[in-house]
């Protein structure tokens, strides 16, 4: 990587920096991203300021990040979780609220890297990297994979750099600051005469103990008090609400596949994500992008993930469930039930067909020709089958077969579609 000539001497040898992991799903138990990240900086000559935990929400975040900034003790934030393209995401927008300076390289390089990485599904990803209060500030996707790719290829090689060269400017006002009024080179004419003080008006009676604030509102009296503000959840709740269109018939959709398994869906305390989605970073910003969450748990004793798109409310919405497996974890698209749609996983458990199964007769039966070649059964689709081939992933039809694709890519791509289609 070419440096700056004079990068050695242009900052500080050790940058603190204060890791914060945007979660609402993840504990400190599960979250895997947060911990890399301080092992990283550990590793690259730095120094861990302080881990912390907030939930996937504007306020959370920028309460957390406005309290770091007002720390001298904390050289550089980095952020992991909530870079993707739901309406939950909320990290990148946070954090360029805080910004004086966006660093725009930062996020088209990671973007490009990721692109060489899982292809087209890198375009998802709103990573973002700034000068916030004379400290740089990171917002990276949740997924371990990305956070050791943005920190190893971009963040890590030019942080002593990047800290020294801000530390040599004035440090800007903090954003929403009162700027002084500008002295103009008529103040130094002799005043004009003031005008005579008008009557004081009479002093207002003191208000009696715990009488009601004066209300600033049109047609509030200074007795009544001000009406409590109707919650914006609630608002949203009650218009969501007014606006859903009815229900379809419950022999259609996701949930006619919940009842055909006999599942039953669970709120509460979420299955983990299995961790070979999660080193694939565009499979992680699907899942992210999903607007609600639950665990769905069938008969026999076996546990999903459930992903809603746009919830889990409507039988139209799209449903994903996840569990680990193997050779790769378990998807299935539920909403496209009766026809199992999904990755295969190896034994009889699976919802799709069993991987340990000769790829040639079940492409046979979906496509109507046997797969032309060796492999293993990965993931079925309609009239599509796919089979691993080492690490790469082919897609036959019937009648072509695609050039394999990477794992990663594979994934990322048919998570993409099976959450919109």
């Amino acid at each position: 990587m070419h440096r700056h000539p004079h990068a050695h001497d242009a900052g500080p040898t050790r940058v603190r920096v204060h890791v914060v992991t945007v979660s609402t799903s993840r504990t400190d138990a599960t979250d895997r991203s947060g911990p890399l990240l301080r092992e990283l900086v550990t590793e690259g000559g730095h120094e861990v300021a302080g881990h912390t935990l907030v939930a996937d929400d504007p306020a959370a975040i920028g309460a957390a990040l406005d309290s770091l900034l007002a720390d001298p003790t904390v050289g550089a934030v980095v952020l992991t979780g909530g870079t993707g393209v739901s309406a939950r995401d909320c990290t990148p927008s946070v954090v360029r609220t805080r910004l004086d300076r966006e660093l725009p390289g930062f996020g088209e390089l990671f973007r490009m890297l990721s692109w060489q990485e899982v292809g087209a599904a890198a375009m998802l990803s709103t990573a973002v990297g700034g000068i916030a209060q004379g400290r740089p500030v990171f917002a990276l996707p949740g997924s371990p994979n990305a956070c050791r790719l943005a920190m190893e290829k971009l963040i890590l090689p030019e942080l002593a750099h990047l800290v020294g060269e801000v530390s040599k400017e004035t440090p800007l006002p903090v954003k929403g600051a009162a700027k002084a009024p500008i002295a103009t080179k008529t103040a130094a004419k002799a005043p004009a005469p003031a005008p005579a003080p008008a009557p004081a008006p009479a002093p207002a009676p003191a208000p009696a103990p715990n009488a009601p604030v004066a209300a600033g509102r049109i047609g509030l009296s200074a007795t009544e008090p001000e009406p409590a503000p109707v919650p914006t959840e609630l608002v949203s709740q009650i218009v969501s609400e007014a606006q859903r269109p009815p229900e379809p018939d419950l022999a259609t959709g996701w949930r006619a596949g919940l009842r055909a398994l006999g599942g039953e869906v669970k709120r509460g305390a979420l299955g983990e994500i299995p961790e070979s989605i999660e080193r694939i970073a565009a499979a992680m910003d699907v899942l992210n992008a999903a607007g609600d969450r639950a665990t769905v748990a069938l008969p026999d004793g076996r546990t999903y993930t459930a992903f809603g798109y746009p919830d889990l409310a409507r039988n139209a919405s799209k449903v994903l469930l996840v569990r680990d497996g193997a050779p790769f974890a378990e998807v299935v698209a539920l909403h496209r039930w009766p026809s199992r749609v999904g990755t295969c996983v190896e034994g009889d458990e699976g919802i799709a067909p069993s991987a340990d199964l000769d790829p040639g007769p079940i492409s046979e039966e979906r496509t109507g020709a046997p797969f032309p070649g060796v492999g293993i059964l990965f993931a079925v689709e309609g009239a599509s089958v796919y089979v691993l081939q080492g690490r790469k992933v082919a897609q036959f039809d019937g009648r072509n077969v695609t050039d394999g694709w990477p794992l990663a890519s594979a994934v990322g791509t048919l998570l993409l579609h099976w959450s919109q289609r």
